[in-house]
C-alpha cells in the first residue's frame, strides 16, 4: 500500500486525541502548561521540534514539509508523547511541536528528542525539563520549580543525510524562564504560538530577568 499524503494525513488524525486537534483546546492547554512551568503541576518535561525546513531543503535536497511533519507525528505517537500543534517564528513560520511529558518523567526524553531532530536534519530542537529545589530560607518552606529549557544544536550536515551521531550536539544556551503577556503578543518574529496565544522563551536575550535562575541543589521532577 502505498503512503500517500492523504493516507498519511488520515492516521495520524485516528491516532491524535480529538481535543487535541480542536485549536481552542490548543490555546488552552498549552497556555496553561506555560504558566505551570514554575509550579509543582503540568508537564515535567517539553519539547519543541519540528520537522520543517532543514538547513539546505530544496536546495541541496528535496525534502516535503507535509510529509516530514507527518512522519514526526508517526513517530511521536509510537513514543506515546502528547504533542500540540503550534506555530514557531525563528527567522520563519513554520508548523512546529510542542511535546508534553506529565507525571512520570521519561529518563530518555532528551535523547529521543536528539534523536528525532537529527533524524529530520533540523538545526536544533528546544528542550525542557522540570527541576525543583528546597528553599534555603527557613521562612519559606516551599518547593522552587523551574523549566530548564535547553538551545541544543545538532550539527546537520545540509546535504540531505542525518547526521545520527547523537553524541554530536552542543548547548548553545540555556533559559528558566518563559513569557506569555501582552508585550509578547505583539512580537513580530522569533515567538511561538499556540491559537492566537504567543509565547517565548528569551533565548539569547540580554535582559537581566530573563538571565537564567540558579537553583541550589536542584532535582528533576517526576522521578
Amino acid at each position: 500500500m502505498k503512503l500517500t499524503k492523504q493516507l498519511l494525513k488520515e492516521m495520524i488524525l485516528n491516532e491524535m486525541n480529538e481535543e487535541m486537534m480542536n485549536p481552542q483546546s490548543i490555546e488552552k492547554n498549552v497556555t496553561r502548561l506555560v504558566s505551570n512551568f514554575k509550579r509543582a503541576q503540568g508537564a515535567v518535561q517539553i519539547s519543541m521540534i519540528t520537522a520543517e525546513n532543514p538547513p539546505g531543503a530544496n536546495e541541496q535536497f528535496e525534502w516535503d514539509n507535509d510529509t516530514m511533519q507527518g512522519y514526526l507525528k508517526m513517530d511521536l505517537n509510537k513514543f506515546g508523547y502528547d504533542y500540540y500543534p503550534i506555530i514557531g517564528d525563528y527567522g520563519g513560520l513554520e508548523n512546529s511541536l510542542m511535546v508534553v511529558v506529565k507525571g512520570q518523567r521519561d529518563n530518555n526524553f532528551k535523547e529521543k528528542m536528539i534523536q528525532l531532530g537529527k533524524k529530520y536534519l533540523q538545526d536544533a530542537v528546544v528542550v525542557g525539563e522540570k527541576m525543583s529545589s528546597m528553599q534555603t530560607n527557613p521562612n519559606i518552606r516551599q518547593a522552587q520549580y523551574n523549566m530548564v529549557f535547553e538551545m541544543i544544536m545538532l550539527h546537520p550536515t545540509k546535504e540531505g543525510q542525518p547526521n545520527m551521531d547523537f553524541g554530536d550536539y552542543s548547548i548553545d544556551d540555556m533559559r528558566t524562564t518563559a513569557h506569555k503577556g501582552p508585550s509578547v503578543q505583539s512580537k513580530k518574529s522569533f515567538f511561538s504560538q499556540a491559537g492566537k496565544k504567543k509565547f517565548i522563551v528569551p533565548f539569547y536575550s540580554a535582559d537581566a530577568e530573563d538571565a537564567p535562575q540558579i537553583m541550589s541543589n536542584p532535582f528533576p521532577v517526576g522521578e
